[in-house]
């Protein structure tokens, strides 16, 4: 049956995703962003407003009544400071206001795995330990579904590092680096990270939306494929942009190398690698995906698929780095 469907940030990397496999099942959809989605046909779903506009978007969700919310609008830029990130906080806020409206509204909050630190572990969902300040500001997010939410069949979802075509920041870094050969991974470390492929993840926001509601109110769920070694993942771009691995180097020589990436960051220049990519390349960060994939369902698209995806998006939109498809 198809429904009507208010989709936040809804003109970001996974916004689009879902709002395209949304309209494609024969959902009414309305994103709501303060920016215009990318393509131009989606732009029909579209309304300029912004989460910290309450009376704005307390209009939209009166006008559209929608009878699903998803969450996606967030400001992400880990640079930033935790007040220039409100969206992420008192937007989560506003949201709850504007949909008070609706009755026994069904509210999808995206959060993040940022949340809880590599390393720690948590004693229930409700235990926060965040990394970096955007994890703070998303740990604030779902701190206020769990005391202002009362009213609400809200669940949380809490996004790995998701890839795929359209990604924002990836295409002039990781994958630009993995292209050039410039990417370096310490021989004798191969931790354990967690990865969403993005057309796997909106299938699990899908199926989120989906559960019935006994299943669904207040429960916090990871998306994204299951953890897998970080050289696997890295492995699979490289072989398919050059034909061969990612280099490797002395944990040591590496060290080296990213104190002076550090440098140079900090003078604007180059840097393919720092200290914080270095701890990265190094810490296991997995999360606990089989409850997710019993409730949410695991995606249809392996890693050999998405990379081969990916690696076509990016001969097209960057013919003069990655070479004509």
């Amino acid at each position: 049956m198809a429904r009507r469907v208010l989709v936040t940030g809804g003109s970001g990397f996974i916004g689009s995703h879902l709002v395209r496999a949304l309209a494609a099942r024969g959902d009414a959809v309305l994103n709501v962003d303060v920016a215009p989605p990318v393509a131009a046909a989606e732009r029909r779903h579209w309304a300029a407003v912004d989460l910290l506009d309450l009376p704005a978007l307390t209009r939209a969700a009166a006008d559209f009544r929608p009878d699903i919310v998803f969450n996606l609008a967030a400001i992400a830029d880990i640079s930033l400071a935790y007040d220039q990130m409100l969206a992420n906080t008192e937007g989560v806020r506003n949201l709850l206001t504007a949909a008070a409206i609706l009755p026994r509204p069904r509210l999808i909050h995206a959060s993040t795995q940022l949340v809880v630190r590599p390393g720690y572990s948590p004693s229930g969902p409700a235990d926060w330990a965040p990394y970096t300040v955007y994890g703070e500001t998303k740990a604030e997010s779902e701190r206020i579904l769990w005391g202002e939410g009362e009213g609400f069949v809200w669940t949380i979802l809490r996004p790995t590092t998701v890839w795929g075509p359209g990604h924002p920041t990836f295409a002039k870094s990781t994958w630009k680096y993995l292209n050039r050969r410039w990417y370096l991974l310490p021989t004798g470390s191969d931790p354990l990270r967690s990865y969403g492929y993005v057309a796997n993840v909106v299938g699990q926001l899908l199926a989120a939306a989906d559960l019935e509601e006994n299943k669904a109110a207040r429960r916090v769920f990871y998306v994204g494929d299951e953890p897998m070694p970080l050289a696997q993942w890295l492995d699979a771009f490289s072989r398919a942009l050059t034909g061969k691995p990612t280099r490797r180097i002395p944990g040591a020589a590496l060290k080296a190398v990213a104190t002076i990436g550090e440098f140079s960051g900090r003078i604007g220049g180059p840097s393919p690698i720092n200290l914080g990519r270095l701890y990265r390349l190094t810490t296991d960060y997995p999360v606990p995906m089989a409850p997710s994939i019993e409730a949410l369902g695991k995606g249809p698209v392996s890693l050999a698929e998405g990379v081969g995806r990916t690696v076509d998006w990016l001969k097209q939109i960057m013919p003069h780095e990655y070479g004509r498809p």
